[in-house]
This record gives C-alpha cells, sequence and structure tokens, in this order.
C-alpha cells in the first residue's frame, strides 16, 4: 500500500507534468537536428609499446614518440594528433561521443588501426603492442582502479563488474567510495571524503547535481545495474569541479545498445541465522536493454526492490531492527540524431521509507522516528560537435528530494543515562527541488608551444525549500530518574525559501612536452545564500623525470567554494547579509527555552531562558585551500607504488554556539567563523596481472581537526538534542590509521571460479564524556577511542552455462562479512553517571549473504 500511495498520489502528477514537455523538447531537437539544450565527455589514453619474440619469450619496451592520430567519424577532415611520451603514454580528452578510428605508427614498426565507439563520459584504455613484422595487437578496455599515468590528479575509477565482485554490504554505488584512500565508511554507512562531513563533497549523475538541496549530502538512489562506472576524484583541481570541500564522485550510468539483453540479480532472499524463515535482505533487480530504432534510439530501465533489516544486538528481541524498505526505477533514453547530434534523456524515481530510524543501544523502538523520503530526478543532456572538431556539451535537470519525519508515540520525550524512552521529539516535513542548467565548450586542440586543451562554461542552479518544522519538548533526566534539564519549543512559521548560485570556469590543459603537462584554470561562483562572489584559482601538473620514465610526480593547489548551508536562507525573507545582521532571526526555525533543575528536580535553578536563533555578522561562503604532492614509481610492469601528502584548510564554516544574556535571554549564534584542517600521508601498492587478478593495497595516515558544532547538524532532519558551547578538536570522524586490502582473481578459468577479500583496518572513531545534563566534560571527542575497526569480507562466485541460451551465463556465490566476528561496536556509554561508562555495545557480527545473477 506504501508504494502504491507514493507513486500514484506523489510522483504520477509530478511525471506527467514534466515528461510532458520534455518529450517535446526532445522531439524537438529531433526534428531540427541542432543544438538546443552536459553529456559528459570522453577520454581516451593508452600506452604504446613495441613487442619482440625470441623463443619462447616476448619482450615489450615503451616506445616514445610514436605518432597517433585519432579520427571521429563526425568531422574525418579534422582529426586529432598526439604522440607517445616518454613511457609510451598518450592521451586524447575533452572528447565528444560518437565512433572513433585510432592509427598509431612508429618507426620500423608495423602500423596499428583500430575502430571503437566511445559512450558519453567513458574512459577507455587502448593498449597497442607493435612488431617488426604485420603482426600488431590493440586492446581496448574501460579505464579502472588507482593507477593512471596520463592524469596530473588522481582518481579511483570503480567499474559496475568491480562493485558487483567485491563484498560489499549494501550493492550500492555509494560503496565504491570506501575504496578509495582518504575516505573512510562509518559502520552505519556515512562516508566522510578527504576529512569532511557527509556534506561537503560534490554527488553527480551523468553530470547532473544528485546532492540534497538542504544537507548537501547525496541524495539519489539507483539500482546497481544502471551504473557503468562510479569516479571518485581525490583532488578535484579542475575549475570545472565546484561546491565542494572535499571530493567529487560522479556516476555514469549505462546506455541501451543494438542488442536486446536483460540482466537479472538478487532474486533470492538472504534468510537471518540461514535456517529461519526471517528475511534479513531481499532486493531484486531487473535491467532490460536495447533498440528501439537500431543504432538510432536506445533504452535502458531497471528496477530494484529493496528490503533489508538492520540488527542492533544490544535491543531486546524482537525490537531490535531498522527497517528499510525502498523501490529505484531509472530510465534512459539515448538519441543519435545525426551524426553531429545526440541527446540522453534520464528519469530516477527512489521512495524509501525507514522503520526505527536511529536505532540503537540508548534509542529503543518508541523513542526513534519514522523516515519517508520521495525522489524525483529528470535529467536531459546533448552533445553538440562542430565541423572544426570542437563540441558543445549542455545539460537541463530538475531534482525534487521531499522528506518527513515524525514520531510513532506523543509520549514525552526522555534523555537518560541508560536508555531514552517515550516519543521522538522533532516532527519534519519538507519539500525541496533544484533546477540546473550547465554549457561547457570544448575546443578543438590547440598548438602552441605545446597542445592546449580548452574547455570553458558556466552553471546556473535554481532552488526551492518550503515545509514545516514542529518540536515537542525534551526532558534530560538524571541517573535516579530526577529531571536534570528541560528543553521547550516555540511554534515556528512554514519554511519558504528560493535562491539562485551561478557560476563560470575556464580550463586549460597543457602537454607542454613528453615529461611535462600543466593544468590550470579559473573557477567563478556567484553563492545565492550569501550573495557573495568568489574567485578559485586552480592548477596541478604531471612531471616524468627520470629517462626510465618509470617515475611520475603530481602536484597540485587551488581554492574551494562550497556550497553554502541553505537552511540559512531562512532570516527575514531570504536576506542572509541583512543590514543589521546581528538582530536577523531566524524565525522560521524553533527555538529553544531550556529548564535548569536541582538534585530534587522540581527546583528551577536557571530558566526559563529563551535562546533565540540569530546571525552574527556578514556571511561568507565556506572555502578551503589545497596542494598535494604525490610520486608514483613503477617498480615492475605489474606493480606501481604511489606515496602522497595532501593538506586542506578550511575556513568560514557555518558555526552554532550559545551565548547567555541576561535573565531568562540567550542567543544561539550562527557565524561563518568556522575552521578546519585536515593532513593525509598516504601509501598505495597497486597490481595488476592477468594470470594473478588485480589488487590494490593502501595505508593512510590522517589527521582531521575543526570547529565541532557545525550547523548542518542542528539544521538536520533529525536535529541533535542539545547544544553546547562550540570547540575545536578532533573531528568526530578522526581516524588516524586506515588499512585497506582488496581485488578478485579468477582461481579457475576453466571453472569459472571468482574470489574476491576485501580486509579493513582502522582507529576507532574518537567519543566525548558527559555529565547529568548532556554538558561535555572535558575536551569533546577526547575521552577515548572505539576500539580498532577490522573486517575481514570475502565473495566467492562461480559461472555456469546455460543450457539453452548460447554464450550467456549465470553466476552463482556467497558473500561473508566479518569472517572472524571482530567486536566491531557502534556505541559506547558517553555519560559519566552511568556505572558502565565508557563500555561498548552493539557489534556488526558475521553475515552471510547469497548471490544469484543472470544475464541474457
Amino acid at each position: 500500500m506504501f508504494y502504491k500511495t507514493v507513486l500514484r498520489f506523489t510522483f504520477l502528477p509530478s511525471f506527467i507534468n514534466i515528461l510532458g514537455p520534455l518529450a517535446a523538447f526532445t522531439i524537438f531537437i529531433g526534428l531540427t537536428g541542432q543544438h538546443v539544450l552536459a553529456a559528459e565527455p570522453g577520454t581516451i589514453k593508452g600506452t604504446v609499446r613495441a613487442v619482440a619474440a625470441s623463443g619462447a619469450t616476448t619482450r615489450s619496451t615503451f616506445i616514445a614518440d610514436a605518432k597517433l592520430t585519432l579520427t571521429n567519424r563526425a568531422t574525418p577532415d579534422q582529426p586529432l594528433r598526439t604522440v607517445s611520451n616518454a613511457s609510451g603514454d598518450f592521451a586524447f580528452e575533452n572528447l565528444p561521443s560518437g565512433d572513433y578510428m585510432l592509427t598509431v605508427e612508429a618507426n620500423g614498426l608495423a602500423k596499428a588501426t583500430k575502430e571503437f565507439k566511445l559512450e558519453s563520459g567513458a574512459l577507455l584504455v587502448i593498449d597497442i603492442d607493435l612488431a617488426a613484422t604485420v603482426n600488431e595487437s590493440v586492446t581496448v578496455r574501460d579505464e579502472e582502479g588507482l593507477a593512471s599515468t596520463s592524469d596530473t590528479s588522481t582518481s579511483n575509477i570503480i567499474r559496475i563488474d568491480t562493485l558487483k565482485n567485491q563484498p560489499l554490504r549494501n550493492e550500492i554505488f555509494q560503496n565504491a567510495i570506501q575504496l578509495t584512500p582518504g575516505a573512510v565508511n562509518d559502520t552505519r554507512g556515512t562516508d566522510y571524503l578527504k576529512g569532511t562531513r557527509a556534506g561537503q563533497s560534490g554527488y553527480t549523475v551523468n553530470g547532473a547535481d544528485v546532492t540534497d538541496p538542504v544537507s548537501g549530502a547525496l541524495a539519489f538512489n539507483i539500482p546497481l545495474e544502471a551504473v557503468s562506472s562510479v569516479q571518485i576524484e581525490e583532488n578535484p583541481y579542475s575549475a570545472s569541479f565546484g561546491r565542494f570541500t572535499g571530493g567529487v564522485v560522479n556516476v555514469q550510468t549505462k546506455g541501451g545498445g543494438d542488442k536486446f539483453k536483460v540482466s537479472a540479480a538478487r532474486f533470492f532472499p538472504t534468510f537471518h541465522n540461514i535456517f529461519t524463515s526471517k528475511v534479513d535482505t531481499f532486493r531484486p533487480r531487473l535491467t532490460v536493454s536495447g533498440p528501439i530504432i537500431p543504432k538510432k534510439l536506445f533504452y535502458m530501465q531497471s528496477v530494484e526492490y529493496r528490503f533489508s533489516r538492520t540488527y542492533v544486538s544490544s535491543q531486546p528481541k524482537p525490537d531490535n531492527t531498522i527497517v528499510q524498505e525502498g523501490l529505484n526505477l531509472f530510465s534512459q533514453l539515448d538519441w543519435n540524431v545525426n551524426k553531429n547530434n545526440s541527446v540522453r534523456l534520464n528519469v530516477a524515481i527512489f521512495p524509501n521509507k525507514i522503520r526505527n530510524l536511529g536505532l540503537d543501544t540508548f534509542n529503543g523502538v518508541n523513542p526513534t522516528p519514522n523516515y519517508v523520503e520521495h525522489g524525483l530526478l529528470f535529467s536531459l543532456s546533448e552533445q553538440s560537435v562542430f565541423k572544426e572538431g570542437s563540441f558543445l556539451a549542455s545539460e537541463v535537470s530538475y531534482k525534487t528530494f521531499d522528506i518527513n519525519v515524525f514520531a510513532k508515540t506523543n509520549l514525552p520525550f526522555n534523555l537518560a543515562p541508560e536508555a531514552n524512552s517515550g516519543g521522538y521529539f522533532a516532527d519534519t516535513r519538507r519539500k525541496s527541488s533544484r533546477t540546473q542548467w550547465q554549457e561547457t565548450y570544448y575546443s578543438r586542440p590547440i598548438e602552441f608551444h605545446g597542445a592546449h586543451s580548452v574547455k570553458a562554461g558556466f552553471e546556473f542552479y535554481h532552488t526551492q525549500i518550503g515545509g514545516q518544522l514542529r518540536y515537542s519538548p525534551i526532558f534530560i533526566r538524571r541517573i535516579d530518574n530526577t529531571l536534570a534539564q528541560r528543553i521547550d519549543f516555540t511554534p515556528s512559521s512554514p519554511l519558504n525559501y528560493r535562491y539562485n548560485d551561478a557560476a563560470g570556469f575556464v580550463q586549460d590543459r597543457w602537454v607542454a612536452s613528453a615529461k611535462l603537462t600543466l593544468d590550470y584554470g579559473l573557477r567563478i561562483d556567484r553563492d545565492g545564500v550569501t550573495r557573495r562572489t568568489n574567485f578559485a584559482p586552480r592548477f596541478s601538473m604531471l612531471f616524468q623525470p627520470s629517462k626510465d620514465a618509470r617515475t611520475v610526480i603530481r602536484a597540485g593547489a587551488g581554492i574551494f567554494y562550497d556550497k553554502s548551508l541553505s537552511s540559512l536562507g531562512y532570516i527575514d525573507g531570504g536576506n542572509a547579509n541583512d543590514p543589521t545582521p546581528q538582530t536577523a532571526q531566524l524565525e522560521q526555525f524553533p527555538e529553544r527555552i531550556v529548564t535548569n533543575y536541582a538534585a530534587n528536580g522540581t527546583t528551577v535553578t536557571d530558566g526559563p531562558r529563551v535562546f533565540d536563533i540569530r546571525i552574527g555578522g556578514s556571511l561568507r561562503s565556506p572555502r578551503s585551500v589545497r596542494w598535494s604532492t604525490q610520486v608514483d614509481r613503477q617498480i615492475s610492469s605489474s606493480i606501481t607504488l604511489r606515496l602522497g601528502v595532501i593538506q586542506r584548510w578550511t575556513k568560514n564554516d557555518v558555526l552554532i554556539d550559545t551565548l547567555t544574556g541576561g535573565v531568562g535571554t540567550g542567543t544561539l549564534l550562527l557565524t561563518t567563523n568556522g575552521r578546519s584542517r585536515y593532513t593525509e600521508f598516504q601509501s598505495v601498492l597497486i597490481y595488476n596481472s592477468e594470470k594473478y587478478g588485480h589488487w590494490n593495497a593502501f595505508y593512510v595516515y590522517s589527521r582531521s581537526r575543526g570547529d565541532l558544532n557545525a550547523a548542518d547538524r542542528f539544521f538536520a532532519d533529525t536535529p541533535q538534542f542539545v547544544v553546547r558551547p562550540n570547540e575545536y578538536g578532533r573531528q568526530p570522524f578522526d581516524s588516524p590509521h586506515r588499512v585497506m586490502f582488496y581485488g578478485q582473481v579468477e582461481v579457475s578459468k576453466k571453472y569459472k571460479i571468482r574470489i574476491s577479500p576485501l580486509i579493513e583496518l582502522r582507529s576507532g572513531f574518537p567519543f566525548s564524556a558527559v555529565n547529568e545534563r548532556l554538558d561535555f566534560v572535558a575536551l569533546r571527542n577526547a575521552a577515548g577511542r572505539f576500539p580498532l575497526y577490522m573486517s575481514l569480507d570475502a565473495q566467492v562466485s562461480k559461472a555456469f552455462k546455460l543450457p539453452v541460451v548460447k554464450d550467456k551465463h549465470v553466476r552463482v556465490g556467497v558473500a561473508v562479512y566479518n569472517i572472524t566476528n571482530h567486536f566491531n561496536p557502534r556505541d559506547v556509554q558517553m555519560n559519566l553517571t552511568s556505572p558502565n561508562f565508557g563500555t561498548f555495545y552493539n557489534s556488526l557480527r558475521a553475515t552471510f549473504k547469497a548471490k544469484f545473477d543472470i544475464e541474457l
């Protein structure tokens, strides 16, 4: 009934209202054949080698200065040319999608030619082996992994096969983030990239922003089979990236082709303790793709139903589970209008509900809320290739994200040292939408003291937020159940706010020589919340100093401006920079009324004290400065070692602090005075072998410090219970040491058996100590750390031939998580008045999950 109601009454009207104009717009593009409306540019890179055979031994050497010519069928008279560098590497970047032919020539060796198709946003690797005879080998594959020799900054590219083969718990594309050095994932699934909070990184799908307009965090779900690759930019120095301080995660989706395909996965549920009838997870996925008009119009449709239970071992049965249920639908149409124009339409719908959100050791079923979200995404992109070989990529997208958080009971909400009780205090109903328009122009390569690849563009965002917040009283009780503090809330007016953001950028990639590549650019952002214009220059480089071409040095520096917290717009009609900011109030948020009580629980010692929410000083946009240096050394043909250092300083973060005034008055003061600092050293070992598989191992030392009263937690859909004075110290996600090892190998090609282990060890997160009123005692996040987190996971699968369908397989297997059943607690008793202070609870136990995939 839930999904029938959601789809019928919530999504269907919006779907019809928006799809109609977009469909008409798409038809108009097809009829005119002209650019009206950003398809993602593609990249082709690879290595040229000379191959010599001596008896049974084959040897290869890198070829420098090999001549490569790339021709796009849409512009056959405008070929692109380059030469391989000292290590035989080459790259063609900022390419439109289309059909290409690559020709490779080197003195004394046979010429190689290869034709292939480049999809929008694809990253193709072409390995070229040239021999002295007419024999040559050209292999085309999708790029994947941490190793890259032609880019000035590093990224981690995770393809769909790796996502499906690695033992990742939730089977969602977000799992790829934890496979990246400098990313930390907590046991509740939240990712912290490069020492930042979840809302400080950028997330896109085919270039369209998919973050929550309010929190800035990822707010998008998609079936795993619809994903082609996930690219995590560790140091995104390109000026085309903006609105973040951490990293950038971009998802590329699959399209249809000239062959009809069907894939199905996870149609068998996982049962609790294997032998019981209680279902733990059930996530069936079905994907269908193929041609509507051969070589012209293609479709891909993917649907997924998700049901899962997360167990809290420290709560009594049967009230010990968080139950999540969701539906993800993703559709894609790709239209090759003509040889110069192509159009892509994406439609995604992803309703989701969670029962007992936040259930843990101290919050049972009643004091936790239920959570319902409705998400919708439309994206229309177009690519126009011009006669001189340049092209224009455009995109218009529309996203909605609605949240309802509500209590199960009207009982008063009580916070006590051992267990909270009553009904949840915050009722949140909000609706948000964002319209995005992007235009990016990619010039034809320019020859001037080397090769220049220039791109320039602009972005425009229109955001609307509405809803209502209703908070009920909070009662903070001592260990003997007497009342220590009471927090009441004033009524608030409905949320209603809209604003516009805009940005422009120009970026040049200059291949100055075979050994040196420079990337530099400038980005200008107009922040619609703070009403400020921000300038962000960026620079990065790649240098190969050694004669053997096995050493690569990368360095970069840049300024980055994050998206401002949208909640700051709820100030006197949305004017964040009021002429008298010290008197501006957030009237659309409930104010807190705090009363403190003596030990008997009835005598008032302070209050009632009303805390107004006010702005302190003129608001500024969050700003970070980052620099990094990395050295890659190819130890052998299969092994590469990377050492790197990253530092980032952030200021102008939004803080909320408590100030007490005269009798009965106080202020929750919002400022943009927040600051943080992140330092990282990484050591990465990459091994690639056709025989022994692909393996990655890394160790990361990091240090994350900053102001701890970040305002996004106060304005969250599940806001923090109490607000205490700000401090500067360890971030709650600070994990100094992290080690990860993962990979996959075909242990038996004859029997098609694949093994994919994953090992992670990291320092436990810090925690604080609090007293009977939940005031912090001593320094925050300095009372201790959670125990060492260690998890050994593995997935084993085997492929079986289908008896009826030729050349098709079914893959069956099992994934095992935390094989050693290591104690990985998720909760700790922080209240000093409890006799259990410092005790850890709620560990993730060893679990099993069956695997069954079929593709026709």
